[in-house]
């Protein structure tokens, strides 16, 4: 039995998602010389098991006056431990990319002390760090490839594993995009157990309800609740909407304190849902089984893959956020394959290209644009629904602070939420999608 190939992970933390797009921009470099790469978040990571990881490449971002990333925050206090010592990291080796603006004093400041506390708990660096600067004429993107093409080189030379075929031997990018990473198996009606499909209308109805997690350490029950009020705190006429709810627990109460947080999954709206799926061309009553297209779940979302056949728009409400979030740059870049009109497949290549990078935030993550309406924009484009699978951010619970206590109301959990609004650059109203949706409901409807 030769080794297992080597797997490269890459932590981030942006502010903005430009240090997200780089991240994602290393992961694929690396698996189109084939080796496979997972794409962390920061605050998503698992700290205390930094010393048994083998390669990381950090990607981290410097907004403003030196400030990091708030998901960068928690992170960063667990590697300032005292109890670490200097040996902590000494089986590990990294590389730090930068992203910041030289207009600045505190130039990358976060990479800079990330790269030295690294250092100092016994890590070893695989290249210098690399520095991307606002202020270079293509941007952080100067700096980053040729920052890359050294990161392979080198990660090349210490173990030849990382890179079967040589560091230079790339997957052409028609490949690439012919082979997303999951796999849709589509099923006849006729041919699934009716318990599933009477399960699958239950999930639906649900939905009313909101699943909610309790967060306490590491334990994450799942339990469904029911919101029995919802009370407007703010005057009427405030420019704040500011809202006390107050749910009760449906399949069993869960022991919680003042202050913990419990994360409830929002539903989206309805019919944005079915424009979407008539916008993609896709079925909604028919059921499918989502899995990885590799035997290998190299960079799939574990939140995706599906055990048992699910009715494909149920799937689009529970985990695909087409509603609200905005699209990552790589999704320009698969639309480009697939628009049929020469000037949408010009503009989303000029959105991909470094060049075009300023005006893509102001179309797109400034005005907070959705997946839907990015598709609205260019009608030519049909993507497949595996893509669309992989590139669709995944739809998040939101977290927020539980302001009761159990002993005073047993069975029960009460929130105070503020309901999110702003109006963008160009003037559109946007809402916060969990806020809204809490705010919509009426205890009378379930």
């Amino acid at each position: 039995m030769g080794e297992k190939p080597r797997k490269l992970l890459v932590l981030y933390a942006s502010q903005t998602g430009n240090a997200l797009d780089a991240a994602e921009r290393i992961g694929r470099e690396a698996e189109r010389r084939g080796c496979s790469a997972s794409i962390v978040s920061t605050d998503e990571f698992d700290s205390s098991s930094l010393p048994h990881e083998e390669a990381v490449v950090f990607v981290v971002s410097t907004t403003g006056q030196g400030d990091s990333p708030d998901s960068f925050k928690a992170f960063w206090r667990f590697l300032l431990q005292r109890n670490l010592g200097n040996c902590w990291l000494q089986r590990v080796r990294y590389a730090v990319f930068g992203l910041g603006d030289s207009g600045y004093q505190k130039y990358n400041f976060v990479a800079k002390k990330l790269d030295k506390r690294l250092s100092d708990l016994g890590a070893t660096t695989i290249i210098e760090k690399g520095l991307g600067d606002d202020q270079h004429p293509s941007g952080y993107e100067g700096t980053l490839d040729p920052w890359m093409l050294s990161l392979w080189s080198t990660l090349y030379q210490i173990n030849p594993k990382y890179f079967p075929k040589g560091p230079d031997v790339k997957i052409s990018q028609d490949e690439v995009i012919d082979q997303p990473k999951y796999r849709i198996l589509y099923h006849k009606r006729e041919k699934l157990d009716p318990n599933l499909l009477a399960e699958s209308d239950i999930i639906q109805r649900a939905r009313g309800m909101s699943p909610g997690k309790l967060f306490k350490e590491k334990s994450k029950p799942d339990c469904f609740l029911k919101m029995t009020r919802n009370e407007v705190l703010t005057k009427a006429g405030s420019t704040k909407d500011v809202r006390h709810f107050e749910f009760q627990f449906v399949s069993s109460t869960i022991e919680y304190e003042v202050g913990d947080v419990v994360e409830l999954l929002p539903s989206q709206n309805s019919s944005s849902i079915d424009a979407f799926i008539e916008r993609c061309d896709l079925d909604p009553e028919s059921f499918i089984t989502v899995g990885p297209r590799e035997t290998e779940n190299n960079g799939v979302n574990e939140e995706m893959i599906t055990e048992l056949p699910i009715k494909l728009k149920t799937f689009i409400e529970l985990t695909m956020d087409v509603t609200s979030a905005s699209p990552r740059r790589y999704f320009f870049e698969v639309m480009s394959f697939y628009a049929t009109a020469e000037h949408e497949k010009e503009r989303l290549l000029y959105f991909a290209s470094p060049e075009g990078r300023d005006d893509l935030y102001n179309y797109n993550q400034k005005e907070r644009r959705s997946i839907l309406e990015v598709l609205e924009d260019f009608p030519s484009v049909q993507i497949p629904f595996e893509w669309l699978v992989q590139l669709v951010p995944p739809l998040k619970a939101r977290a927020f602070s539980i302001s009761s206590s159990l002993l005073a109301h047993p069975a029960q959990v009460h929130l105070t939420v503020s309901i999110v609004s702003w109006i963008t650059p160009y003037k559109r109203t946007r809402k916060g999608l969990c806020s809204s949706w809490l705010a919509s409901l009426t205890p009378e409807q379930g």
